[in-house]
Parts: structure tokens; sequence; C-alpha cells
């Protein structure tokens, strides 16, 4: 049955994106979001098809270096795209914009951001914005969520995911993301103990997972090069901690480090991007304390003159969501994954 669904849920998307759009729902909806404020998409990792396939990180963090060509040749004819430090016009100026403002963002860091998407969006000449966690890029670490993923995958190619499985004590389907939301609520030291009884599990089928299958981050020298040419960067964090699921005091200095590290390189560092876009009223507060201007969450909806500079909406975006039901990409799909869910989460 669950394969049925899985079949089945992709065809009844494409339906339901079809019908939007030829009912003129999804140019309402893009009419209203023009109208009342910006858009500001999260992407993640820009790979090659064969870095794809390859890749064991999560799929809703992937995006093709092919649908990432088509997305910026979108934004470049349909979208005027703004940077975090440009404020939103008065609402006169917002209603005689012809095409909707939307803003570029990447989480965590990565290698591809440099390699693959920079010079990319640099031919279309399009900027966007990098949040970083100091205390891993460089080579000094790697985000837990990759290091499961990468030994889910080991485990996938050995034959043996019953392990894992059976070290979680929970259900988990045919992919690592239920392992990793499951682990998410764990605290650090029970995550930390799962992964090690993992790897040694796995030692004895020669299935460990290499270093360089968790995904390699930027180094200061690619940041400042991006910067030079007008990409602008801001905080993470420092080590991706969630920030309501840790002690206050842990919580200023994730904050406080992480600002002053960059700054320690690029002089300014203005913005900051929720780790996993969880956000409360007290850790808001904490931000605006630390000394950054906005931040953002990972939520979507839409980015008006009345939005909480502490919680701006941002809707994340990946391969499945750029994609029909052919795999290639879609201008119906993108308007659906960008506007129809912001429209939709702002009320309007």
């Amino acid at each position: 049955m669950e394969q049925f669904f899985q079949h089945v849920r992709p065809l009844l998307r494409t339906a339901y994106m079809r019908l939007l759009f030829f009912t003129g729902l999804l140019k309402w909806a893009k009419w209203r979001v023009r109208k009342s404020g910006a858009v500001v998409i999260t992407l993640h990792r820009v790979l090659s098809d064969s870095e794809y396939e390859k890749a064991d990180s999560q799929r809703g963090m992937l995006i093709r270096a092919s649908t990432f060509q088509c997305l910026l040749d979108y934004l470049h004819q349909h979208c005027q795209c703004i940077l975090p430090e440009n404020p939103l016009p008065s609402s006169a100026k917002l209603r005689g914009e012809r095409r909707p403002r939307v803003a570029v963002t990447f989480d965590d860091g990565w290698k591809d951001n440099f390699e693959t998407a920079f010079p990319m969006a640099r031919k279309c000449g399009l900027l966007f914005t990098v949040f970083i966690c100091p205390e891993l890029i460089a080579g000094n670490g790697h985000f837990w969520t990759e290091v499961v993923s990468a030994l889910w995958g080991a485990a996938r190619r050995a034959g043996k995911l019953h392990l894992v499985r059976a070290l979680a004590r929970c259900h988990l389907n045919g992919s690592p993301d239920a392992l990793i939301e499951y682990l998410k609520q764990a605290g650090e030291r029970d995550r930390e103990a799962f992964i090690a009884d993992v790897r040694a599990a796995l030692v004895q089928y020669n299935a460990t997972p290499q270093t360089s299958d968790m995904g390699k981050l930027l180094n200061w020298t690619d940041v400042k090069t991006m910067s030079e040419a007008g990409v602008q960067f801001g905080s993470h964090t420092s080590t991706h901690q969630i920030l309501t699921q840790i002690p206050q005091a842990e919580a200023v200095q994730e904050l406080t480090q992480s600002k002053r590290a960059i700054e320690a390189q690029l002089k300014s560092c203005r913005w900051l991007a929720y780790p996993n876009g969880d956000w409360s009223e007290q850790v808001r507060q904490l931000a605006s304390q630390s000394g950054y201007e906005r931040a953002f969450a990972n939520s979507p909806g839409v980015w008006k003159q009345n939005t909480n500079p502490f919680s701006i909406p941002r809707v994340n975006i990946w391969e499945g969501k750029l994609v029909g039901s052919s795999g290639r990409f879609s201008r119906i799909a993108v308007e659906y994954a960008v506007f129809w869910a912001a429209y939709r989460a702002s009320g309007n």
C-alpha cells in the first residue's frame, strides 16, 4: 500500500499544481505576494548529476546543478532578486512592482556553494546569502546529520540497515529522514552514543563511511573570495545547535561566538539563520541582544514590512520541489513551491 501511495502522490501533486495554474490561482498567489512583500528561499547543496546520485545526504537538502541553472534562469527572467540588507519598499511601491521580490539564501556553508553554485549564479548576475557555522567550516568538523546519513548509506549498501533500525529502537522508513528527526529530539550525549554504536556495529562489515561521504564545507579563503564578489554571509550559530533545545547560556555562546568569528574574517555579520529553523520568543530576544539585525526561520511565509525582523519566514527548496512528474524543471512546480506556499502560510 505504501508503494502505491509513493507512486500516486507525485501524480496527484502534479494534477493539483496544474489545476491551480490553469484556474489562475497560482498567478493570483504570485500577485498577492508581490503586492505585500518578498519571499526568501532556502537552499543547501548544489551537486552535479553524478554527485547527486552518489550523495548520502537527505534528499531535501540537494538540488542538481542542471535544475539550479533552470532556477537561476527563472529568477532572472521573472523575479527581482534582493539581499537581506535591502529594505522592503513602501506599500505603494510594492504594488507598483511588476516582478515579485525573492531573496536566495543557502544554509550550512557547503563547499559546493563555492565550487558549483557561486560561478553559476555569478554568470547570471545573481547574488545570494550563505549562513555558516564558523566552528565547523574549514575542515573543523561535520554536521551530525550528515554523519548519520553517511552511516545509513553505508549500512544500506552493505545490506545491514536492520542493525541501524535495531539500535534506533524506533520505527524507520526507507530513508534516513525519520531517524534524523528522531535524533533531533534526543540529547547530544544520546546522539553521540547512538552514532558510536552504529559505527561499532558496522566496522565488522567494513561498512563505516569515509570522511568524504559526509560532504565538504567551505574554508575562509572560499568565504572571502565569495564575499569580495558580493555574496553576503551570516551566522548559522557556531556549531549548529538547535537553540530551543539548549540552556540559555549555551545559546548565547553559540550566537556570540559565531558572530565574532565571522566578523574577525569579514568585518560584518548582521544576519542569523536559526539551525533547523527553530526559534522561540526567548531565542529571538537573545539574537537581538547578541547584536544581530535580522534572523531567519525556515517555515513558509511572506516577508512583509510588519514582519518581526527576528523571525523572517523562508521557503525551503530542493530538487523535488522544482521538478514535475517527468523529473524535469517545471515553472509551475517552482511557482507552487515558492509563491503558493508563501501565500497560503501568510494568510493573505
